[in-house]
């Protein structure tokens, strides 16, 4: 049963950015998590498969549109295929097929929103919201007075930008302390404003996990150097402890009468290395630099020196998109490669790159060298990068930055993980550990159905077998149209030094 006065939601999505079930089990056998723990005990759970590159931006977006990146566009924070190499941000304005929360809306069903990565700027369906901006703004919420309101409830919401770890590593306790704060917002709206589905997004395990690895793990290289700090090596677990504490304290808010889902966009495990994907192409004459102030994205600069994409064939576009483009004539403002070059070009780049080997360990680094129509089909595959690195050890992460030696070791001591997590608790469901993992594209089918609502016959996912809700009065499909978004600036953006989201996605590891 819910609290008395709450009138629960159809459905509750919790979402754990980095969540895995790696690192949960443990300590669910520890008994660290009785509130996971007793969750997953009444649910059916596993592993995901996510996105390729395992990564925040294209893997929430997959997960609220059902489909692959080809299908929706997004490959990573920034435009990735930016045609005068800048470093525009996108966000729901960018995507290019409609959610599930335009779904739920045509079937007559309110939404309301958290902290969901990508969903900024706020959309327009029936319900609240309180969006993911990656800039500084205040106008992340709708209704336009719904920060207010959480404030003056003793339940402030601070953006999530505004929340990322900052390079201090006494950012274990607010990450701690962040998490009970998101948790008095989410209370507070499902008390206060019902609709028909919630979904909020905990992002702490993310950052944590990213920086704070190394202290946990014994077998880390940089494990010995570590400072000797109980609380360092305590962070992920008591990052964890303080989810399982807002699951614990949402779902007697909800009561048994609610469909649950739990779910990552991607996992974590170590991380050892950066491996200097545009310093490689430099160094095979692919790409050149000049001695100039760089009118370009910041990645694409160092020590004074900047790329000349006048005499660049092939460069990695962004940070995370493990990706390489070809500086395409009538594509890129600078572009040189014509289509007579590709074949020949796409033969010498995937030589190069599936030749490449870890120093330390003599293993390749990539396992293969996909070309966008193979890695990214779908009719938004023209927003993605030309070619997908697809690497042989998720140690490894693939670096834009220019100079410097190929290899360097990673600021960022855990990594994600191609391997995700996800649980559903129904009383449509039967619960237990699903034997093989579910590609993440499918959860969101798996709840319509549990449901008995509708999705669009286009998308790639479809619901998981073991889940056999009869509802014989549904229709099969939905007509799928998207609402009429707020698309991003055009033009191109340099994030300057100073800049707030600079400085956090910097202090992230992420540029």
């Amino acid at each position: 049963m819910s609290d008395a006065g709450v009138i629960p939601p159809k459905a509750l999505i919790l979402g754990i950015d980095g969540g895995s079930l790696d690192v949960i089990e443990p300590l669910l056998a520890q008994g660290l998590l009785p509130n996971l723990g007793t969750l997953l005990g009444v649910s059916l759970h596993g592993a995901t498969t996510t996105t390729w590159p395992a990564h925040t931006a294209p893997g929430w977006t997959t997960f609220v549109t059902a489909r692959q990146p080809g299908g929706h566009g997004i490959y990573q924070f920034f435009d990735t295929q930016h045609p005068e190499y800048g470093d525009r941000i996108v966000g729901s304005g960018d995507f290019g097929c409609s959610t599930v929360w335009e779904w739920l809306a045509r079937q007559g069903l309110s939404v309301g929103l958290v902290n969901v990565p990508m969903s900024h700027p706020p959309i327009d369906v029936p319900g609240y919201q309180v969006t993911w901006p990656l800039v500084q703004t205040l106008r992340y919420s709708r209704p336009s007075g719904l920060l207010g309101e959480l404030s003056a409830a003793g339940a402030p919401f601070t953006s999530d930008l505004l929340t990322m770890y900052q390079g201090d590593l006494g950012y274990a306790d607010f990450a701690v302390a962040n998490v009970h704060a998101r948790s008095r917002s989410i209370r507070h709206l499902l008390t206060t404003r019902p609709v028909d589905v919630v979904m909020a997004v905990l992002t702490e395990v993310d950052r944590v996990c990213h920086h704070y690895w190394h202290f946990a793990d014994p077998c880390h290289p940089r494990h010995d150097h570590a400072p000797r700090d109980d609380d360092w090596a305590q962070a992920i677990r008591r990052t964890y402890a303080a989810v399982d504490e807002m699951v614990g304290e949402v779902l007697e808010l909800v009561g048994d009468e609610t469909t649950v889902v739990v779910v990552s966009d991607h996992g974590f495990g170590q991380g050892r290395q950066h491996v200097g994907v545009n310093t490689v192409l430099a160094e095979a004459g692919l790409l050149a630099t000049r001695s100039a102030a760089n009118p370009y994205a910041s990645w694409f600069s160092a020590e004074g020196r900047t790329v000349d994409f006048a005499r660049t064939a092939a460069y990695m576009p962004t940070p995370g998109s493990y990706a390489i483009n070809f500086n395409l004539d009538g594509r890129q403002r600078e572009g040189r490669v014509t289509q007579r070059d590709l074949p020949a070009l796409t033969e010498e780049i995937s030589g190069i790159f599936a030749g490449l080997t870890d120093p330390q360990s003599g293993r390749r680094t990539f396992a293969a060298v996909l070309p966008r129509a193979e890695a990214y089909p779908g009719a938004m595959g023209h927003a993605a990068p030309d070619l997908l690195l697809v690497p042989a050890d998720q140690g490894v992460l693939a670096d834009p930055s220019i100079g410097g030696d190929v290899w360097r070791s990673s600021y960022q001591s855990g990594m994600h993980r191609y391997s995700g997590m996800w649980a559903i608790r129904s009383p449509r469901v039967t619960p237990g550990r699903h034997p093989d993992p579910v590609a993440l594209h499918d959860v969101i089918p798996t709840l319509l159905h549990d449901l008995g609502l509708r999705q669009p016959g286009s998308v790639a996912g479809r619901p998981i077998p073991a889940v056999t809700a009869q509802h014989p009065d549904v229709q099969p499909y939905l007509p799928d149209v998207a609402s009429v978004r707020t698309p991003g600036d055009p033009d191109p953006r340099r994030v300057r030094d100073d800049d707030l989201t600079a400085k956090a996605l910097a202090a992230m590891g992420y540029l």
